[in-house]
C-alpha cells in the first residue's frame, strides 16, 4: 500500500471514530495554534526581514562609545559622517540614510499628520524598490540642500488618501508648510525600513532643514540623528566589512576631535571620543526600536508555549494509546497474516500526521483572530504600531514543521508499542490480559509529566502576574486620574519659535477656560509614553569625576504643569508667564537630583549650566525642587529630572497638553478638539487618551507576557486535566471486575473512591515533585522579566501547587465516582 492508499485507509479509520478525532484535533489545534500565534508576533517583531532585494546584504552602522554631542535616535550617525562611509568605503556596492519623523500633510484641503522619512536618492536604488506609479528618487536629488522639494508615497498611503489616483503624479502636496511635488508611488509590500510604523510618505533627506526644526542638520557633526544602511558586495561579510570601516572612521574622528566644537572638551572626553568603535550589524531586518523591549518577553513566551504543546502532545499520546489497546486485535491479525510491523507503525504515524496536520490546519484559521487580540494589548499609539497579522511563508512552514515533529512526538512510541503485541494472547480475545499493564503504566507517565509541565507554567504565569500588579500598585509620584491628554506639533505647520509660544500660551487659557477644568499644561516629553530626553549638565559647587553621568533626564514645561498633575513643591516656587525669553534662566529639579548635587543643602538659589566641558558658565538658578516622578515608563526606576520652562526656549516643538476635568473622557475628547480648532483649525490633533491608559501602555509588555502566561498556563491545566481524566478512566474500566468483587463483597463506596484517588494522588504527587525543582530552576531565567518579586517567590508557587492539586485531583474524582455505581453482577461476568 503507497503513502496515498495509506492516507485513505487514515482518513476512513478517523471517521469511524469521530469522538477521537475530533478530541485529538482540538487538543493539537491549541497547542499548534498557541506556538503559532506567539510565533508569527515574534516574527513580525524580531525575525521577518524587509521585503527589499536580498535583505541578507544590508548591514547597518552603528557607533560604540562615547559621542561628544546629541543624539536623536537608536542607531544614528551624523549625515556628514554618512557622507565619509559613502565616499571612502571599499566593501559596500552602496549605501543609504534615512530617518523617520512625523509630517503635517495638507492635500486639497484636508490637513492630517502622517508618518514620513527623509532618505537619501540612493535609498531606493539600494533596496532594489521599484515604483508603482511614476518614478523614485535617485542619486542625483542628494546634491543640494533644499533643491529636491519632491515627494513619493507610500502603496497603502496611496490607495487609502489617494483612491488610487494615478493623476497624483505631478501634483502638489503640503508637507510641514512648504510644497512638494509628488513624482511617484512605492511598490506594493514595501512601507520603509521602520518595523514600527508604515512610512506614508518620503521625502530627499536634503529637503531635512525644512521638515524638521534641526539647525543645518546636513552640515553639523555633533548631531547623530539619521540611520545609516549599507549593502555588501559579493563575497564581502559582516567581520571583513567592520574591519575594513575601522581606519576610515578612526580618520574621522581624528579629524572632528580638531574642530573648534571641541574646544572646550576635557582631556577625558577627547580620549573616549577617539576610542569609539564603529559596529557593521545584520540590517536585513530594518531599524527595529521594539527589539529593547519585547526580544526577551516573546522568547519566554516563545518556551512556554512549547511547554503546551508538549503537553497537548501527551493528551494525543494517551488517546492513541487508549485507541491502539482497542485495536490490537485488529493489528495482530494483520501481523498473523503476514504485515511487516514497519509498514504498521508508519500507517500509524500516517494517522498521526493527518491528526497533527488537521490540528495546524484549524491553528492557522484562528490565527489572524489570535493575533489581532495578541496585537490589542500593545500600546495605544498614533499612528498605529505597525503588526503583520497575514499569514507569510515563514509562518506556514513554521506551522508545518511543528504539525510534523508534533506527529512524531506523539506518534511514535505509540505506533511502536501497538505493533508489538503478544499474537497468542491477544487472538484468544482476553482484552483484560491485552490492556496489561505496560500500556496503563505508560499512559500514567505521560499524566504525570502533564502535571509537572502545567505546575512549571502555572508557577511562571503566578510570577507575571504579580510583578505587573507590583507595578500597577507603584505611585508614578502624580495623580493619574481625570487627567487627559492630546498631542499638538505646531511646527509642523510653519510655525517658528515665537508663534510657536503664542499658539501654546492661546491654547493653555482656552483649555483653562472650559466648563469642567480645574487645570491645564503643556510639556515636551509626556510622562510614562516610553520618550526620554537626556543633557548634560554643569552643576554648581560639584566636581565631576572622569567619566561620571552628567546628563539628567529634561523636560520644557508650561507654568502650571505641577499643578495639572499634583505634583508637589518641596521647596522654591513655581514656573510663571514671567519666566520668558530675557528673564534670568531658571530651572526646576527633582529630589534625586537635589539630593545627589547638594545633598542635605538647599537646592533653590543654586545654579547649573548647559554641558559637561571644564568652564561651562553655571547661569541657570534652580528655583524649585519637586517630587520624585516617573518619567519614560513605570518599570524605570526614577531618575535625576531638570524641568525648564518653554517660554525661555529659544526653538521649538511638539506639545502634548494635560488638562484635568472631573468630566468623563467621552465627554471632553470633542471638546478638546474643539478647543484646538479654535486656535488654529488646521492643526492635526493626535495621541488623545487618559493619563491612566497612557499609564497602562507603559506596561503593555508586562501586561502582554502576563495575560500570555495565564492564557498558557490555564491551556495546559485544562490539557492535564483532559489527560489525568482520561488515564483514570481507563484505569477504571481496566478494575471494573477487581471493583465489582470489592463491592459484591462489602467494600464502601467510600473505600472504592480513595481506591482510584490513591493512584491519582501518587501521580499527582509524582507530578508535582518533578515539576517543583523544575519550576524553580526555570523561572530564575525569568529574574529579569519580573518587577518586586523573586522567581523563588513562595506564596505563589504554594497557591500554583494547590491549584494544579485541586485541579488534578478534581479530574480523577469524576472516574472515581462513577467507579461506585458499576454493578457488581455486570463487572463479575465482565472479561
Amino acid at each position: 500500500m503507497g503513502l496515498i492508499g495509506e492516507l485513505r485507509y487514515a482518513i476512513r479509520s478517523l471517521v469511524k471514530s469521530p469522538g477521537f478525532a475530533v478530541v485529538a484535533v482540538l487538543s493539537l489545534a491549541l497547542g499548534i495554534g498557541a506556538n503559532t500565534a506567539v510565533f508569527s508576533m515574534l516574527d513580525s517583531v524580531l525575525l521577518h526581514l524587509l521585503p527589499v532585494r536580498n535583505p541578507g546584504e544590508l548591514v547597518q552602522l552603528r557607533e560604540v562609545g562615547s559621542h561628544y554631542g546629541n543624539n536623536n535616535g537608536m542607531n544614528a550617525l551624523s549625515y556628514p559622517i554618512y557622507q565619509d562611509f559613502r565616499d571612502q568605503n571599499q566593501v559596500f556596492s552602496g549605501m543609504l540614510s534615512r530617518y523617520q519623523l512625523a509630517l503635517s500633510v495638507s492635500f486639497e484641503g484636508r490637513n492630517e499628520r502622517s508618518m514620513g522619512e527623509l532618505v537619501s536618492g540612493t535609498y531606493f536604488p539600494v533596496l532594489g524598490i521599484r515604483p508603482a506609479l511614476g518614478r523614485l528618487f535617485t542619486p542625483e536629488e542628494d546634491r543640494t540642500p533644499d533643491g529636491a522639494p519632491l515627494a513619493v508615497l507610500g502603496y497603502d498611503y496611496w490607495k487609502t488618501r489617494f483612491a488610487r489616483d494615478p493623476s497624483v503624479i505631478g501634483r502638489q502636496i503640503r508637507v510641514n508648510d512648504h510644497q512638494l511635488t509628488i513624482v511617484g508611488v512605492a511598490e506594493q509590500g514595501f512601507a520603509g525600513v521602520e518595523r514600527l510604523f508604515a512610512t506614508q510618505i518620503y521625502v530627499p533627506v536634503m529637503m531635512a532643514g525644512q521638515m524638521t526644526t534641526k539647525i543645518k542638520p546636513l552640515e553639523d557633526r555633533r548631531s547623530r540623528w539619521v540611520q545609516v544602511f549599507g549593502r555588501l558586495k559579493p563575497g564581502v561579510n559582516l567581520r571583513f566589512a567592520k574591519a575594513s570601516l575601522q581606519p576610515v572612521f578612526h580618520r574621522v574622528l581624528e579629524m572632528e576631535v580638531q574642530q573648534k566644537e571641541f574646544a572646550h572638551a576635557s582631556s577625558y572626553s577627547r580620549q573616549q571620543f577617539l576610542r569609539m568603535t564603529l559596529d557593521v550589524m545584520p540590517g536585513g531586518a530594518g531599524q527595529n526600536e521594539a527589539k529593547q523591549f519585547l526580544e526577551a518577553p516573546l522568547w519566554a513566551m516563545m518556551a512556554m508555549v512549547g511547554l503546551v504543546l508538549l503537553i497537548a502532545c501527551a493528551n494525543v499520546a494517551n488517546l492513541m494509546i487508549a485507541r491502539s489497546t482497542a485495536r490490537q486485535k485488529e493489528i495482530a491479525i494483520r501481523l498473523a497474516m503476514g504485515a511487516s510491523r514497519l509498514h504498521l507503525v508508519r500507517q500509524l504515524l500516517v494517522e498521526g500526521a493527518l491528526l497533527s496536520l488537521l490540528g495546524g490546519l484549524l491553528g492557522l484559521v484562528m490565527l489572524p483572530w489570535t493575533l489581532r487580540l495578541l496585537f490589542g494589548i500593545m500600546p495605544h499609539m498614533d499612528p498605529p504600531i505597525r503588526f503583520e497579522t497575514g499569514v507569510n511563508l515563514t509562518v506556514l512552514a513554521f506551522v508545518l514543521a511543528v504539525s510534523l515533529l508534533t506527529a512524531v512526538l506523539f506518534g511514535l512510541a505509540p505506533a511502536l508499542r501497538a505493533t508489538r503485541p503478544d499474537l497468542a494472547t491477544t487472538l484468544k480475545e482476553q482484552a483484560g490480559a491485552v490492556a496489561g499493564g505496560g500500556q496503563a503504566g505508560w499512559r500514567k507517565v505521560l499524566a504525570a509529566a502533564q502535571v509537572s509541565l502545567s505546575l512549571l507554567l502555572l508557577i511562571s504565569a503566578g510570577l507575571f502576574v504579580r510583578s505587573l500588579q507590583n507595578l500597577k500598585d507603584l505611585n508614578p509620584g502624580f495623580e493619574v486620574t481625570n487627567l487627559l491628554s492630546f498631542s499638538v506639533d505646531p511646527t509642523l505647520s510653519g510655525y517658528k519659535p515665537e508663534r510657536a509660544k503664542q499658539f501654546y500660551k492661546q491654547l493653555t487659557q482656552e483649555l483653562k477656560a472650559l466648563p469642567g477644568v480645574g487645570s491645564a499644561a503643556l510639556c515636551v516629553v509626556a510622562p510614562l509614553s516610553y520618550d526620554d530626553w537626556e543633557s548634560s549638565v554643569a552643576v554648581e559647587g560639584y566636581t565631576a569625576k572622569p567619566g561620571e553621568d552628567m546628563a539628567p533626564h529634561v523636560n520644557h514645561v508650561s507654568p502650571g504643569f505641577f499643578e495639572a498633575f499634583k505634583i508637589p513643591l518641596y521647596g522654591g516656587r513655581d514656573f510663571t508667564e514671567r519666566d520668558a525669553t530675557g528673564a534670568p534662566k531658571v530651572v526646576i529639579v527633582n529630589e534625586k537630583f537635589a539630593r545627589q548635587y547638594f545633598g542635605d543643602r538647599s537646592a533653590v538659589g543654586r545654579h547649573i549650566g548647559m554641558g559637561g566641558d571644564p568652564g561651562t558658565k553655571t547661569d541657570i538658578e534652580i528655583i524649585g525642587v519637586v517630587r520624585d516622578t516617573k518619567y519614560e515608563t513605570m518599570r524605570q526606576e526614577i531618575p535625576r529630572q531638570i524641568f525648564f520652562p518653554y517660554l525661555q526656549n529659544d526653538w521649538s516643538a511638539g506639545m502634548t497638553a494635560f488638562v484635568r476635568t472631573d468630566l468623563g473622557s467621552a465627554q471632553m475628547f470633542s471638546v478638546l478638539r474643539a478647543a484646538v480648532r479654535r486656535v488654529d483649525a488646521n492643526l492635526p490633533v493626535f495621541m488623545m487618551k487618559t493619563e491612566e491608559t497612557q499609564r497602562d501602555d507603559s506596561l503593555a509588555v508586562e501586561r502582554l507576557a502576563a495575560s500570555l502566561s495565564v492564557a498558557f498556563g490555564v491551556l495546559a491545566t485544562v490539557l492535564a486535566a483532559i489527560g489525568l481524566y482520561g488515564v483514570m478512566a481507563f484505569v477504571v474500566a481496566r478494575r471494573t471486575r477487581e471493583i465489582g468483587i470489592r463491592m459484591a463483597l462489602g467494600a464502601a463506596a467510600g473505600n472504592v473512591i480513595w481506591l482510584v484517588m490513591r493512584e491519582v494522588l501518587l501521580l499527582v504527587g509524582a507530578g508535582v515533585l518533578v515539576g517543583l525543582p523544575a519550576a524553580l530552576a526555570v523561572t530564575r531565567l525569568l529574574g529579569s522579566q519580573l518587577y518586586g518579586i523573586q522567581p523563588n517567590d513562595a506564596a505563589t508557587i504554594a497557591a500554583a501547587t494547590f491549584g494544579m492539586v485541586a485541579i488534578a485531583a478534581l479530574s480523577g474524582y469524576l472516574p472515581a465516582r462513577r467507579a461506585t455505581h458499576v454493578d457488581p453482577v455486570t463487572a463479575i461476568r465482565c472479561e
